[in-house]
């Protein structure tokens, strides 16, 4: 009901928060609504709360609020407060959830990414790929913060592993014709963009990928 009738949804979240006494689980679903209705900060801020508060025997749901406190805040646009959020998660995980650890260190360093926080985001990426190196995505980030602290060799050296992994992703094609085109080889970048257009005709990335070969005559 939070993502087709949101309105609706907080109407019962809060019957259920002030008749019920419906504790985290009410609290949730109003935060869900919340995040339905397009109020993504004030979503955000429940959810910590929520996870801040929460019952010792339900502790082992923290990690999980913290998370999706995290995607809000993202939603909301604060980059500080969804890195925040995302380190609350991992402080609260138990040893045991790697599977949940590496997605927690994959969207930290991603987003570390984003913030311009290069060398942040290779050590969260590396302790992602710690966790599970058969999933090439951990591999594909690290190598985007390694081209952009220009240690291309690096970076050359995680695009293939990440192809080994799955040599089919257009993101890494994509990505491989930057990196080319970082170190100056412009046939290499144009091969790798050809490809995805041609592997993937009318896609997003397709065109992203033409936009770039098109910059090239430009250059």
């Amino acid at each position: 009901m939070a993502g087709k009738a949101p309105e609706q949804a907080l109407y019962y979240a809060d019957r259920w928060i002030s008749d019920y006494s419906g504790g985290v689980a009410a609290g949730h679903c109003r935060a869900s609504a919340l995040l339905g209705m397009g109020q993504a900060e004030n979503a955000a801020k429940l959810l910590e709360k929520l996870a801040e508060n929460i019952a010792e025997s339900d502790s082992g749901f923290r990690p999980v609020l913290y998370t999706q406190a995290a995607r809000a805040w993202q939603a909301a646009g604060n980059r500080d407060n969804t890195y925040l959020a995302y380190s609350s998660a991992l402080s609260a995980l138990p040893a045991d959830q790697k599977k949940l650890r590496y997605q927690l260190y994959l969207a930290r360093g991603t987003l570390q990414i984003m913030r311009g926080h290069f060398k942040a985001a290779v050590d969260d990426l590396t302790h992602a790929i710690e966790q599970d190196n058969q999933n090439f995505e951990g591999f594909l980030q690290r190598a985007k913060a390694y081209r952009k602290r220009r240690h291309f060799i690096r970076a050359r050296l995680d695009i293939r592993l990440a192809q080994k992994l799955n040599k089919d992703s257009a993101d890494i094609l994509l990505e491989s014709g930057i990196l080319y085109r970082e170190r100056g080889n412009k046939p290499g970048a144009r091969q790798a963009w050809q490809t995805l257009i041609d592997r993937y005709p009318e896609t997003d990335l397709a065109a992203v990928a033409q936009e770039n070969i098109d910059l090239l005559v430009v250059e």
